[in-house]
């Protein structure tokens, strides 16, 4: 079974609820490719979909085209085998919450994000040995692909540029942040070489006008100068 989980982690997320759905028609030793791209959510959402994935007597294979943050990673982390794309990221942090009360209230949901917590770092030790895990999501950490095989997070780096842009409405600011970072710096190589041809065909084009200008002594001297300038805003626009 192939699916794809993408954007928030929440109860209204359809991807999730397919999941969720597809989870009790399939085969109890079927093989699994979930490719998962998220910001996360909520974390016992994260939790149910490692369970989930551990409790399957199929090989579950999690693939990561773009990011697994928070409770994404939390998921992800249930799968026999994590690929990850070598531009992808990993986020991990403690679980946070918005909170308003008198200070019993408040003390209480600190005391309930530490109970928390300790599930969280349990989703991950299995991978990664307690005291590392705990640094990293105490920092809130961002890892490359490179850097989360490094460490045990995942297992394999699919080489290749595959990009995909993360869909969120709860992180929009961050969604928006990592889209462009990705953009940047996927379209490096690439964006080079469209770059230099479009400089190259410019240059033809100007000389040719040029040569032009030069032969016929008739030709308004605005000419040239309104076809370049039509040729450039096409170029950079």
């Amino acid at each position: 079974m192939k699916h794809k989980i993408k954007g928030d982690f929440t109860s209204w997320n359809s991807t999730i609820y397919d999941f969720n759905y597809k989870m009790r028609t399939i085969k109890e030793d079927e093989d699994i490719e979930l490719h998962i791209n998220s910001y996360g959510g909520d974390v016992f959402l994260g939790i149910d979909l490692c369970n989930t994935l551990r409790a399957h007597k199929g090989h579950v294979t999690v693939v990561v085209p773009g990011i697994i943050a928070s409770a994404a990673s939390i998921g992800a982390m249930g799968a026999d085998t994590i690929k990850a794309y070598s531009n992808s990221q990993v986020m991990v942090h403690n679980a946070w919450t918005i909170v308003a009360g008198n200070a019993k209230q408040l003390r209480k949901a600190a005391n309930d994000l530490d109970s928390i917590g300790e599930s969280v770092l349990a989703s991950y030790t299995h991978r990664v040995d307690k005291a590392t895990m705990k640094k990293l999501l105490d920092e809130e950490t961002y890892l490359s692909a490179a850097k989360a095989k490094e460490l045990g997070l995942i297992d394999e780096i699919i080489d290749s540029a595959e990009i995909e842009e993360v869909e969120s409405e709860i992180f929009s600011n961050k969604a928006k942040e990592f889209n462009n970072s990705i953009a940047a710096s996927s379209s490096t190589v690439e964006g080079n070489k469209e770059l230099m041809n479009e400089i190259n065909n410019l240059k033809s084009q100007v000389a040719d006008l040029t040569t032009k200008i030069n032969n016929s002594k008739e030709e308004p001297e605005e000419a040239p100068t309104q076809k370049v300038a039509a040729k450039r805003k096409g170029f950079f626009f």
